[in-house]
């Protein structure tokens, strides 16, 4: 329905997410559907099915030792789809900051 689609996940994007898809939508997003939008966008963001599909697992601390050490920081694709695709929009009034 509209919030499947709203959420959106892509079997495409790998293993993890092919085999998390169903339990995403039958866990974060159904017994959501007819209570707080913040409950369902919480267990959606959290869902092992989004955290890999928005590549989330790739994350790192900057300033720990194996972000330094690997020359790696946060994955930022998570937290810009929850404010431009899942609530705010676009033009929701945040900056890259």
């Amino acid at each position: 329905g509209f919030w499947s689609n709203h959420f959106c996940v892509s079997v495409a994007k790998g293993q993890i997410v092919r085999a998390c898809a169903g339990a995403f939508e039958r866990e974060a997003i159904r017994p959501f559907v007819l209570g707080r939008f913040a409950d369902m966008l919480l267990a959606v963001e959290h869902h092992p099915a989004m955290l890999f599909y928005l590549d989330n697992q790739q994350s790192i601390g900057p300033d720990s030792r194996a972000g330094k050490r690997r020359g790696r920081g946060l994955n930022e694709n998570l937290a810009r789809e929850i404010l431009e695709l899942h609530t705010l929009g676009v033009d929701g009034g945040y900056s890259q900051a």
